[in-house]
């Protein structure tokens, strides 16, 4: 039984970990390719994070959203925006502990939930304190989190419906 454990926590720990790095690539690829201004880039760089705090947890979130943040961020760190980029996987990680309903409605719920208030509302007030952004700006950024919002979210409830998969990650993500 403990050996069992051990191989679970490993497996685990290195799901997180390629989770983060894979969002860190995300970053770093859409921020090349899919920046329009300082102000928008259309990024798919929260998708691993909300799986990673939908599967094990908020506190595991956090930290696969903070060493993406350190692997991608620019030298200079906006305590802000990292706190925004943190909310995303604490709201995901706490969504399955909140709804009991079913994979698509947590699934959902998160990504909804993370965009808006990580993305859109933290974000957006560190962009109009540190670069300036206009007031407005927030219903632009908040079209580009329902492009991605919506794309996430039909990713990652197919991967969380994917039982196989989630055998796999050693997450819980169907038994909730």
């Amino acid at each position: 039984m403990q050996k069992n454990k051990g191989r679970m926590a490993t497996r685990v720990l290195t799901t997180v970990a390629l989770l983060a790095a894979l969002s860190a690539v995300i970053g770093i690829v859409c921020k090349n390719l899919f920046t329009f201004n300082i102000y928008y880039r259309l990024t798919f760089e929260h998708a691993p994070i909300i799986l990673a705090g939908l599967l094990y947890g908020p506190v595991v979130g956090i930290c696969a959203d903070a060493v993406s943040c350190l692997m991608s961020s620019n030298p200079a760190l906006n305590p802000i925006i990292s706190l925004g980029a943190a909310s995303v996987g604490l709201i995901s990680g706490l969504i399955p502990k909140i709804i009991r309903r079913g994979v698509k409605v947590q699934t959902a719920t998160a990504v909804v939930l993370a965009h808006l208030i990580g993305q859109v509302g933290i974000k957006s007030i560190a962009k109009m304190i540190y670069f300036g952004m206009p007031w407005q700006g927030i219903f632009l950024g908040l079209g580009f989190s329902v492009v991605v919002g919506i794309m996430e979210c039909l990713l990652l409830c197919w991967m969380r419906s994917n039982k196989s998969l989630v055998k796999f990650m050693g997450g819980d993500g169907l038994k909730n």
